[in-house]
């Protein structure tokens, strides 16, 4: 039986017991509409509960990375309210962290110094306590090994970890992250799906994942929010049912998850079907 939806946020809730105060997300009544006139959303509301992991799915031109900039940010709706724990969202919101479609490395810097970046502009920590932190995150993603080396030296997937330490250093309380797998060899995603996944459980904090991957979705999510085309905004919200741990190949073989996939494939083809 499917589960309501603040059955799966409470379920989220009681799994993650070190969560540092995950955050919670609204949106209410957002229109946004480019300086050209396009209008890319019109009155989108939806939420996330404190510790709910969310995909956002649709097909190309839905609005998905217009979305991200919005809860960043880094757009204003023309209408609306963005919000993160009742408080207006902006860039420099101190419970936000980002994961890039790519890796965003300064290549000049080393990886430890990549990671600590965050941490010193943040301002608060000392020099000994930005390295101490930074070095424990890069414990924790598996590259300690790595710390002085350069981006170019590493392969795509320790780059992306090395991304994902940066982003978890600064201990957001929210997780946005815009496809940051979608570059990757099909092994080397599975395995950093399966690693965000563990460090969900380990941190707790709430994440809102664009992804254009039905598959990924599925694996990764307590909940998965179907967009339709432009201006629509929401097409359907759909709970994913399927025990933690999670992990390749075995939760993809089990029936649920293939009916889950079957039901977005077809909620997704409805929407590239519908006349705009």
């Amino acid at each position: 039986m499917l589960r309501t939806r603040d059955e799966a946020a409470q379920k989220s809730a009681w799994e993650f017991m070190d969560s540092k105060n995950p955050a919670s997300l609204a949106l209410t009544h957002v229109d946004f509409r480019y300086p050209d006139g396009q209008l890319v959303f019109d009155d989108l509301s939806f939420s996330v509960e404190p510790g709910e992991f969310v995909a956002v799915l649709g097909p190309s031109g839905c609005g998905k990375s217009t979305l991200l900039n919005l809860l960043s940010g880094f757009l204003r709706p023309s209408r609306g309210e963005i919000t993160i724990n009742g408080d207006l969202v902006s860039p420099e919101h101190p419970s936000l962290g980002y994961i890039f479609q790519s890796p965003q490395l300064f290549p000049w810097l080393s990886v430890i110094d990549n990671i600590q970046f965050g941490l010193k502009m943040a301002g608060f920590l000392s020099q000994k306590e930005q390295v101490e932190k930074a070095r424990y995150y890069l414990q924790v993603v598996g590259l300690s090994a790595v710390a002085e080396r350069f981006p170019h030296q590493l392969s795509g997937g320790m780059r992306q970890r090395v991304s994902l330490a940066r982003a978890l250093a600064t201990e957001p309380q929210l997780l946005l992250a815009d496809e940051p797998f979608s570059a990757l060899d099909a092994m080397t995603r599975r395995h950093m799906n399966e690693e965000l996944l563990r460090l969900r459980a380990r941190f707790g904090q709430t994440v809102l994942f664009i992804t254009h991957d039905i598959d990924e979705a599925v694996f990764l999510a307590d909940r998965v929010v179907v967009l339709g085309r432009a201006p629509q905004g929401v097409d359907s919200e759909h709970i994913i049912d399927l025990p933690y741990p999670r992990s390749f190949p075995e939760t993809p073989r089990t029936p649920r998850f293939f009916e889950y996939r079957e039901h977005l494939l077809d909620r997704i083809t409805h929407v590239m079907e519908t006349v705009q």
